[in-house]
């Protein structure tokens, strides 16, 4: 059968009254965002909701996400859960999801000639979910072993950014993971699950993306089948308020059996990508630390020229796994956002001293700011580096339906545009405006966390040592490092067993 024929078939598979607007009433149109690319052979797909943990009921945190799972890693009405991988394998295709605060997106990529039998799957997913019992059990179970197993058990460095945006957020809709709280998800039933798919994934929540070399009409048509999702309502959708600023300098120690200690530390920020003020802190960020990255001065300083561990960045937005990535990640668009300092876990004798040579860089930036030559370095590097965040068809159609999200134009090439215009005291006076080391949560994974809070209460000097000689710079900047005070406002030391727990649903 030729394209043209299967092509065909799949148009002829939707409903005249989709297609043509019959009916009594005609149905909202679902927001499409396309981005073209007559050469390539390649599809990419992405449904993206309106829909993330900000929605989740209390008590029932994790219904979200357990939702979207329950729509692309679950059988269908009409075919089981093996059925449906067995029908994409050959294909060598999959129906992927991920939920985060306040997007769930349904995406997947494909060949164009297997395009109307991928779409078929993919629409027959959302559209009719089976909602057994079996997939139920089994996708409930993989979020709970995240929070259990995966955050709390083996893997420290999500463990301590997870709990940082948990203080960060505190009381505010963002506090919870997007995999849910351990009493929330036992709380969920099964009913939750298909009333929330219905009044939550919905038309008013939908925008369609497609990217690539599709048929002339496919993105129209897509849309148009899956209009028979229910309409919704714009009203329903949850606020992002400002979260809280921190009252001075609040420490979370997480007591867990561990070798090492990780160390964040951050407070929320009043912008995002569609803020002006974003860019000049981008630009100073990407000079403090960028992620993965060997330029900037906490990578240098802590790592380079001290030996202290792996690797310290920091970020002026949500960074998504960043033990696994190694650029942004599409579909984690947020309309409040947070800066932060992550530095890779260290020995437990120098993790004082690590502490305070984090704070210390921040403090240089900010007293200092960056001067013409190192803008321009860095301005050069960030332009070029962040062309290379959008290589892949689904990265920069994710990447243009997050600006959509956002109110703004197309977001890479916003950068380039942004960082052109700016001088050196717009990117110096933002710095002074938004970062501070006066006023922030931090979060330390720690095995001795009674010691780590004496230390830190004390707030005497930590003196370092090193088993090879260094540069008489870097041990005269050590003596006001290792004497920078910290003055913790408070210390609360959280037992691991506990994090992420919540609590038993409202009777």
């Amino acid at each position: 059968m030729t394209r043209k024929v299967l092509w065909a078939a799949l148009l002829a598979s939707i409903p005249p009254a989709a297609l043509l607007g019959q009916g009594a009433a005609p149905a909202p149109a679902v927001r499409t965002v396309t981005l073209p690319s007559p050469g390539s052979p390649l599809v990419a797909v992405q449904l993206q909701f309106e829909v993330g943990s900000i929605d989740d009921p209390a008590g029932k945190e994790g219904l979200a996400a357990l939702t979207g799972m329950m729509l692309t890693s679950a059988g269908t009405s009409e075919r089981s859960y093996a059925e449906l991988v067995d029908a994409l394998y050959p294909m060598a295709a999959s129906i992927d999801v991920g939920t985060d605060r306040e997007l769930t997106v349904i995406s997947g990529m494909v060949h164009v000639d297997t395009l109307p039998a991928y779409t078929a799957l993919l629409t027959e997913a959302v559209l009719s979910p089976g909602f057994a019992a079996s997939d139920f059990a089994r996708n409930k179970e993989q979020l709970e072993a995240y929070l259990t197993n995966t955050l709390r058990a083996t893997n420290d460095e999500l463990l301590g950014l997870e709990a940082l945006q948990q203080v960060l957020f505190a009381g505010h809709p963002y506090e919870h993971s997007p995999a849910g709280t351990v009493q929330g998800l036992a709380a969920i039933g099964l009913d939750d699950v298909e009333a929330f798919y219905a009044s939550h994934f919905t038309r008013a929540r939908l925008t369609v993306g497609v990217a690539g070399g599709h048929p002339e009409g496919y993105p129209a048509s897509l849309a148009a089948t899956l209009a028979a999702l229910p309409v919704g309502g714009e009203a329903a959708r949850p606020a992002a308020p400002e979260p809280a600023r921190p009252e001075g300098r609040s420490f979370t120690l997480i007591a867990k059996k561990t070798d090492s200690v990780g160390i964040h530390f951050g407070h929320p920020l009043p912008l995002t990508r569609a803020d002006a003020d974003y860019y000049p802190l981008m630009v100073a960020n990407s000079y403090l630390g960028e992620h993965r990255t060997f330029h900037g001065r906490l990578m240098q300083q802590l790592r380079g020229e001290r030996g202290l561990n792996y690797g310290d960045y920091s970020y002026v937005e949500h960074w998504e796994a960043p033990p696994f990535t190694s650029a942004p990640s599409p579909g984690v668009a947020r309309r409040r956002q947070y800066f932060s300092v992550w530095i890779r876990p260290v020995q437990p004798p120098t993790a004082h001293f690590a502490l305070r040579a984090g704070l210390y860089e921040v403090d240089r930036l900010i007293e200092r700011g960056l001067t013409a030559e190192e803008l321009d370095l860095t301005r050069a590097f960030l332009v070029n580096y962040s062309k290379l965040w959008a290589q892949t068809l689904p990265d920069r159609l994710g990447f243009l339906m997050d600006s959509e999200y956002l109110g703004m134009p197309y977001w890479i090439d916003e950068i380039e545009t942004r960082l052109a215009a700016l001088d050196l005291e717009t990117v110096n006076a933002a710095v002074r405006k938004y970062l501070s080391t006066d006023a922030y949560e931090a979060v330390l994974v720690t095995d001795d966390a009674e010691t780590v809070k004496a230390w830190l209460e004390a707030d005497e000097p930590s003196p370092i040592e090193y088993n090879a000689a260094k540069p008489e710079a870097i041990l005269e900047a050590d003596k006001a490092i290792q004497a920078r005070k910290v003055a913790p406002t408070s210390v609360t030391i959280a037992p691991v067993g506990a994090m992420f727990e919540g609590e038993a649903a409202p009777e």
